[in-house]
């Protein structure tokens, strides 16, 4: 195992992969993938096959629009390229695909966030793509339930929002780690999502956000991070996500 390599534990290099890793961290993983080829097949070693991210999150198997082409960039050829595959969809708001590239000489695209990735996604969808997504509280129940089982969080009371209409729920992943989505209606019919997943991030307080254009707020508590986007209305979203978080206390 190369200096870089035990340098770098796997925890460490999903954080970075995230985009929660700490600008020293990040520096420092940045400055060893462009000499330590051993890292980055370490790197490939945390990459999710493209053949079943496809499979997995089939457009017809969620009832989501189609992906438009613009978000699944194309790789490029080099000499020595390290390619890092990591997307998921939500039925109501979420899924795309990124691409993680290195080449010699040249400072490395780090792929996005989850939560980037889930605004990219967000955005295609109107009022019209989940006014009839209303799912059976059985369903529902069990979605939750799961989730919460490996979470270690209660999120039955996101069900009821002051001001949303509750619309589904469903267990995705990103990355190879759970991620569920709660589909909402808002009052001016905006698709709104709440977003959950595990997060290597410390805990932090909720800040309001601004992701491919729409409304979103955002916080990490006890190794969970939270995320509430769509619509334009800043107010509203920060309001949406402070019920939210009080109601799971």
């Amino acid at each position: 195992m190369s200096e870089a390599q035990a340098a770098f534990n796997d925890e460490e290099l999903t954080a970075f992969l995230d985009g929660e890793a700490d600008a020293a961290l990040a520096s420092q993983i940045e400055a060893a993938l462009r000499t330590d080829p051993l890292l980055q097949q370490r790197f490939q070693a945390l990459d999710i096959p493209l053949a079943a991210l496809q499979e997995g999150f089939s457009t017809q198997s969620l009832q989501a629009p189609a992906l438009p082409t613009g978000l699944l960039p194309e790789p490029q050829k080099t000499q020595a390229p390290m390619q890092m595959v990591a997307g998921f969809a939500l039925a109501f708001g979420l899924g795309a695909l990124s691409v993680f590239m290195l080449q010699p000489g040249a400072e490395p695209v780090k792929a996005p966030g989850w939560k980037a990735v889930v605004a990219s996604y967000q955005s295609l969808y109107t009022a019209e793509t989940v006014a009839g997504a209303a799912q059976p509280l059985e369903v529902t129940t069990k979605v939750l339930a799961e989730f919460g089982s490996t979470h270690s969080v209660d999120l039955v009371p996101a069900q009821s929002v002051e001001g949303l209409e509750f619309k589904r729920a469903q267990l995705l992943g990103f990355k190879g780690k759970p991620l569920l989505q709660m589909a909402y209606i808002g009052p001016d019919g905006a698709p709104i999502a709440f977003c959950v997943t595990r997060s290597n991030g410390d805990n932090s307080a909720m800040q309001s956000e601004s992701l491919a254009g729409m409304a979103a707020a955002s916080w990490v508590e006890n190794g969970v991070g939270y995320l509430v986007i769509g619509g334009q209305d800043q107010g509203f979203v920060d309001a949406v996500a402070a019920d939210i978080r009080g109601r799971l206390g």
